[in-house]
């Protein structure tokens, strides 16, 4: 009896000493993102839009052993102008899941590889074509390679990562007499109409670099290329270059 006592004992030890290990792994992040917005929908005469956006971002990072898992939320909205006309879109990334490894670590060199899963929905309107919604849903699969090096304190980072494969949804053509936004728009018809695809569909291509410029008081600044186009008979291009602040707790 003792020894099951004992055994029990122990096996409730060693579990609080592993989820404590687990806990003490998890950084939290906030991100204030400013970028320089371009939309460019085939359905609204092929015009571009250029304007600005901020966006908001959480990170909740898990680290357990080698391995590294980022869930970044992102939440947008930007304004975006051409003859005088205004554009706009709201940006929400409910889930972005990022994991990633290491492959190689030799004298603060380090390059990381992995996957990413991502759900994102671009609302995006247009004055000249009456404010008809438009949007585009993404429940897409990416590759990411990852590189750091650190000297001094210091690091920098540089990231990419390419749609593979994905399920994707475009609105196609427009209604002048649509105009009112109901749930129906932003939560049913974007997931309604999904279509499995790969570049045939889609592209969505991130590149970011980053510089951590002392890593003990946990902050960095980033520059980042985000691209996303809709390949279906209406054609949608989104391009944003992005400049940002990290705070990491």
């Amino acid at each position: 009896m003792k020894n099951k006592h004992l055994r029990f004992v122990l096996l409730l030890l060693w579990f609080s000493i592993v989820i404590n290990s687990i806990q003490s792994q998890i950084t939290h992040s906030h991100s204030i993102v400013l970028g320089f917005l371009q939309l460019k929908e085939q359905s609204n005469l092929g015009m571009v839009f250029n304007g600005v956006q901020l966006e908001y971002r959480y990170g909740l990072k898990w680290v357990i052993n080698d391995h590294e898992i980022l869930y970044q939320p992102k939440l947008g909205i930007g304004f975006a102008f051409n003859r005088g006309m205004i554009g706009g879109q709201i940006h929400i990334a409910p889930v972005n899941v990022t994991w990633t490894m290491p492959f190689s670590e030799n004298n603060g060199h380090t390059i990381r590889g992995g996957t990413n899963l991502i759900a994102e929905y671009n609302y995006h309107l247009y004055q000249v074509n009456d404010g008809t919604l438009f949007w585009t849903a993404e429940i897409g699969f990416s590759p990411v390679i990852q590189y750091g090096y650190n000297w001094d304190n210091k690091r920098i980072n540089a990231a990419f990562k390419n749609s593979l494969f994905g399920f994707t949804s475009h609105r196609q053509g427009y209604d002048s007499y649509d105009f009112l936004f109901t749930w129906k728009d932003f939560v049913v018809d974007p997931n309604q109409n999904l279509k499995f695809g790969s570049f045939n569909t889609y592209n969505h291509t991130n590149v970011s670099l980053e510089f951590v410029p002392d890593i003990l008081k946990m902050h960095l600044f980033a520059y980042e290329f985000d691209y996303l186009g809709f390949f279906w008979e209406s054609q949608f291009n989104r391009i944003n270059h992005n400049l940002f602040w990290r705070l990491s707790l």
